[in-house]
């Protein structure tokens, strides 16, 4: 038996709209609290959780209700949150219903657990150490589409975190070689990222918007450092690799000229003697198009420059124009799209003194 948490659909007062924004307050740190009991009807355990994240389905053992804790809320682009819960609780993620591309990210404080992948093939305890087997301070990174599973066969606390892929600096083949190594994850950024994690999870409410901007952009920068690590975990053919320092000298052609509104894929290709086609196959192996490499880079570079201490003044449609976009409309579209918030809620959230 189960209970499922998520948006009441019977409500008639309901947002009708399924592709709302899920976090209104994106940009700033927050967190909601939901201690759960044994009531009848859908579990309340999983609300703040399924906002966050996804719908929610708990079994907690033999009593069929789930009857512990969970804290959710953000942190910078950040959704965060922590699960406390008895033995013999499953937890059913499944995150395909939000929109956009996602990782999400785990850490286990506490007891001993279990992830498996659509929920399939759960091995009891004492029968050695399945694939998949958690334990203290281990870290997992899953494709946001999910779904998955989390078997607790103790008393355990997990924290959750949801992160964009489009925060991460790194092209989507690196991002399919991350989902793809056995969990949990090893090596050396692990051990930096996971204690980072639980304690962000813990103290999301405590943060500034703009401390929890920077702590944002930190979690970013070590999940882009994981992706990097796992791709360059295996040996690649010479041919592959040849590819590969054609695409970096492309993209290092495109960060020179950022700048340069006339920058396409034309251009790209004729300053490296290349056709067409071969440029868009060769980002098409990275999950990713020239345009869109290109407005991703604009992006970041922007970005860091609405950033800059000291820069109230900094005016985003001077910024827009500096780094290549057509107009200011355009730049604030593809920013919040990218980013969840504003280029000027960004820098003023950055620059500002929080006093």
């Amino acid at each position: 038996m189960s209970r499922t948490a998520g948006a009441d659909r019977s409500n008639p007062n309901a947002d009708p709209n399924p592709n709302a924004d899920p976090n209104p307050n994106a940009g700033t740190s927050g967190n909601t609290v939901t201690d759960t009991e044994a009531a009848p009807g859908p579990a309340p355990a999983g609300a703040g959780l399924a906002e966050a994240f996804a719908p929610l389905v708990v079994t907690d053992g033999e009593a069929a209700r789930f009857t512990g804790r969970v804290d959710a809320g953000t942190l910078g682009f950040l959704h965060v949150g922590t699960v406390r819960g008895p033995a013999r609780t499953t937890l059913a993620l499944d995150a395909s219903t939000v929109s956009g591309g996602h990782l999400l990210l785990g850490v286990l404080s506490d007891g001993r657990a279990r992830l498996v992948p659509g929920g399939r093939d759960v091995l009891p305890v004492g029968e050695g150490e399945p694939r998949g087997a958690l334990r203290p301070s281990d870290l997992f990174v899953l494709d946001g589409s999910g779904p998955y599973a989390f078997h607790a066969y103790e008393g355990f606390r997990l924290h959750l975190v949801r992160i964009p892929c489009g925060s991460l600096a790194v092209p989507g083949e690196r991002i399919r070689d991350l989902v793809r190594r056995d969990l949990p994850l090893r090596g050396p950024v692990a051990p930096l990222l996971a204690p980072l994690l639980r304690t962000l999870a813990e103290h999301a409410s405590g943060y500034s918007a703009r401390t929890a901007l920077h702590l944002a952009g930190n979690v970013a920068e070590l999940v882009a450092a994981l992706a990097v690590e796992a791709g360059d975990s295996g040996a690649r053919p010479a041919r592959r690799r040849e590819r590969e320092q054609l695409t970096r000298r492309l993209r290092a052609h495109i960060d020179e000229s950022l700048w340069d509104r006339g920058l396409s894929p034309v251009t790209v290709a004729a300053a490296h003697h290349v056709s067409i086609r071969h440029l868009h196959k060769l980002f098409s192996e990275h999950d990713s198009t020239v345009g869109r490499w290109i407005q991703h880079r604009r992006l970041e570079e922007a970005r860091r420059e609405l950033a800059r201490p000291g820069r109230t003044d900094t005016g985003v449609a001077v910024v827009a124009g500096r780094w290549g976009f057509a107009s200011a409309a355009h730049f604030s579209r593809s920013f919040r799209t990218a980013y969840g918030m504003s280029p000027s809620d960004w820098r003023d959230s950055r620059v500002r003194p929080t006093g």
